[in-house]
């Protein structure tokens, strides 16, 4: 029994023990680790707690609001939007060129209408001059002899030819080119005929298509000849900007009125004057036919010598032709002849081929 109490009392003995020790150890703690600071620290805590898990949510419906909008936008601008987008800045940039352009054209629109009118009043003066050397040529007044050196037929493969070797004549040289579209098939005939014009020499009209036959689109009717000659004059004024003045009669006149009764008064009522020549190379035809280039030359010549106005007649398709008139002109510049070009103002208007 003694023993039983003896347990008894050591046990409470412990439990006191233990209860004083944790008594002493609370008192401890709350003296050490006091409750108002370790409070403060915790709301402290909390508060950056919150406040970064407000800022976290903040962001995160910032990003959906994002997501959203990158998501509406790529609906919106897809692949089509894109190509769409790619489409009208092209078409953006092709109508600043177009506007360019238009600007360009309206400006050359402007300089070519005032153009022919300066040009035409140069040009009526010049003509004026060579008129009146012309009556004093036929009156007797001056030494001095002209030849009007016309070309029939081109633009041609070689006509570059022709203007090289005038280019190389000092400028002194000008010559008439009676031009027909269907005549040659030249790539460079557009070409060409500017330079003719831009040269100082005369750009004149042969019809469009150079048929000769009577059944052919020149001489097979009144209308169709009017039609010829609108057409080339329509080309002409296209490609350089000015209107021909002088026909001339594919085959000569003879030929062309004997077909087309009325010819003359057609050209007329068009504004045109119309010539032949008075001095010929005889160098087209048929190709075994064709007189050498020593014989033209000698033809150009000693015809031309007999006409203090000269009119004379060659082609330049025919190279013969034009190694003559490299070789005829500085004989015929000795003999006092100048070489210029054909106006409508000219005395020579309406000369006839003798048949």
């Amino acid at each position: 029994m003694r023993t039983f109490f003896r347990v008894i009392n050591g046990i409470l003995l412990t439990a006191a023990l233990l209860a004083a020790a944790y008594c002493g150890y609370h008192v401890y703690s709350v003296r050490t680790f006091p409750t108002e600071s370790y409070d403060a620290r915790e709301a402290d805590i909390r508060a950056r707690t919150d406040k970064t898990l407000a800022d976290a949510e903040r962001a995160r419906q910032d990003a959906d609001e994002r997501l959203a909008f990158l998501k509406a936008d790529l609906k919106n601008n897809g692949e089509e939007a894109v190509a769409l987008s790619e489409s009208m800045e092209e078409t953006r940039a092709e109508q600043e060129s177009k506007a360019r352009r238009l600007a360009e054209l309206q400006e050359m629109v402007r300089i070519r209408e005032d153009l022919p009118a300066s040009v035409e009043e140069a040009r009526s003066q010049y003509a004026d001059r060579i008129r009146e050397l012309e009556e004093k040529i036929r009156n007797g007044e001056t030494e001095v002899r002209i030849c009007y050196w016309t070309l029939d037929d081109g633009p041609t493969y070689i006509t570059k030819n022709f203007l090289d070797a005038l280019d190389e004549m000092d400028g002194r040289v000008r010559v008439t080119f009676f031009t027909a579209n269907g005549a040659n098939d030249s790539p460079d005939e557009e070409e060409i005929l500017r330079r003719e014009m831009t040269s100082g020499h005369s750009v004149q009209n042969h019809s469009y298509a150079h048929v000769t036959n009577a059944d052919g689109p020149v001489y097979r009717s009144p209308d169709s000849f009017r039609e010829q000659i609108l057409l080339q004059d329509e080309w002409l004024l296209e490609v350089t900007g000015f209107h021909p003045t002088i026909f001339r009669f594919p085959g000569g006149s003879a030929w062309g009125r004997d077909l087309v009764p009325g010819a003359t008064d057609v050209i007329a009522e068009l504004g045109y004057e119309w010539v032949d020549w008075n001095c010929n190379l005889y160098d087209a035809g048929a190709a075994d036919k064709l007189p050498s280039a020593a014989l033209e030359t000698s033809r150009a010549v000693t015809q031309i010598s007999e006409e203090p106005i000269a009119m004379i007649l060659g082609h330049d398709w025919n190279s013969n032709t034009l190694i003559a008139m490299k070789n005829a002109i500085p004989m015929l510049q000795e003999k006092g002849y100048v070489f210029l070009p054909l106006f409508p103002e000219s005395v020579t208007m309406g000369l006839v081929a003798a048949r």
